[in-house]
């Protein structure tokens, strides 16, 4: 059938103003933490982190002239809730996933968005499997490989520790990779690694570890475990007179000063971010967030760099097709995020620097950073 003029030019104005609404239609982009549960509140930074950067992205005027749209969906503190959340995220046909935060709930997450197509970005979940899924998953944290290695790497030449003993919970993955990396790269470096010894999570007496600490003397004592088990050993060891200095991982914090008081102070870790660290970014972050009175924790800036890290790749990728942003996020090189530069290796890892804290006057001290 032959077409009127007026037909024409009626299915020419209908065809703009569609391709012109879909140009206006926000970015959809998903987050995935746990919002209730036992997880909520060590997540709880880290998402707001990527609520702030988005709502200010929006503010400066979107990525490619579009604002974003930010779906959150709760994954209930495990890894069933995460999957099912993945698979939701999928359905609500996003370009990117920022989460999760527990790595056991990533490792649920990210074969279904490798399967999807969809990059997937974790702001702190370090275990070294993650990445190994697929080429559509990220993480901006550095890995436990890494924070094992510069440890073992302060151990020896910031504290001139020769020999160490190791702590490890056996209910903790993480705690058993931490340990194992750190031996390995302690032994490395020339210390003397004096005994490994295991726990269980609810122990309760650490009598007959304290009584070996006694007995071998360490001059470190590497305890990768989370704050509470952790709290609890430092006060034991130091009320039976260990002398011992404590390493920990980023898993332990300022909230151990609640648990147990400052009998943990002189102890140090590793972690992401500290305020006090160096580089601009880092200092107009903490203006803002002070200037806002909004309250965060090294999983915020996390937040912030997946949020920046992904609008930097779209606009270099100049498309919101999922497999060139992907594209786009591997090639980053030398991306000026808050937590450090970051670049990526061949598993979507991030090559940057990590941060060391002590534990003094009540508070987290920024002692340095060392890069990798």
């Amino acid at each position: 059938m032959k077409k009127s003029p007026v037909m024409a030019v009626m299915i020419l104005l209908l065809t703009f103003s569609y391709s012109n609404g879909e140009a206006d239609e926000a970015i959809r982009v998903a987050a995935i933490f746990s919002k209730t549960g036992k997880a909520a509140l060590s997540n709880a930074m880290a998402l707001n982190g990527i609520r702030f950067a988005i709502e200010e992205l929006n503010q400066q005027g979107g990525v490619l002239g579009r604002n974003i749209k930010l779906i959150e969906f709760d994954n209930k503190s495990s890894a069933l809730g995460s999957k099912i959340a993945a698979q939701k995220a999928v359905e609500a046909a996003v370009i990117v996933v920022f989460g999760a935060s527990w790595s056991s709930h990533s490792l649920a997450m990210a074969p279904v968005f490798q399967k999807a197509g969809i990059p997937m970005i974790s702001p702190v979940s370090t275990n070294p499997a993650l990445t190994l899924v697929g080429d559509y998953i990220f993480r901006i944290c550095y890995t436990d490989p890494f924070q094992g290695r510069i440890l073992a790497k302060f151990a020896i030449q910031h504290l001139k520790a020769k020999t160490a003993g190791v702590l490890i919970n056996a209910n903790r993955k993480y705690s058993e990779g931490l340990a194992e990396y750190f031996v390995q790269s302690y032994s490395q470096l020339g210390g003397r690694v004096l005994f490994e010894e295991n726990y269980l999570e609810k122990t309760a007496d650490f009598t007959p570890i304290i009584n070996k600490i006694k007995a071998l003397q360490p001059e470190v004592l590497f305890h990768p475990g989370h704050t509470k088990v952790s709290a609890y050993f430092l006060k034991q060891a130091r009320i039976n007179g260990i002398k011992t200095t404590f390493i920990g991982g980023d898993a332990w914090n300022d909230s151990m000063y609640k648990i147990v008081g400052s009998i943990i102070e002189g102890s140090y870790y590793s972690t992401h971010w500290h305020e006090d660290g160096t580089g601009v970014k880092n200092r107009l972050f903490v203006e803002k967030y002070r200037r806002k009175s909004r309250k965060y924790d090294p999983g915020s800036p996390l937040g912030e760099d997946c949020v920046y890290l992904f609008a930097d790749a779209v606009r270099r990728a100049k498309s919101l097709e999922p497999s060139r942003i992907r594209d786009a996020i591997a090639a980053t090189n030398n991306f000026q995020g808050v937590t450090g530069n970051i670049r990526f290796d061949d598993n979507g890892d991030p090559i940057k620097s990590a941060v060391i804290l002590k534990f003094e006057n009540g508070t987290s001290v920024y002692v340095k950073t060392i890069e990798p």
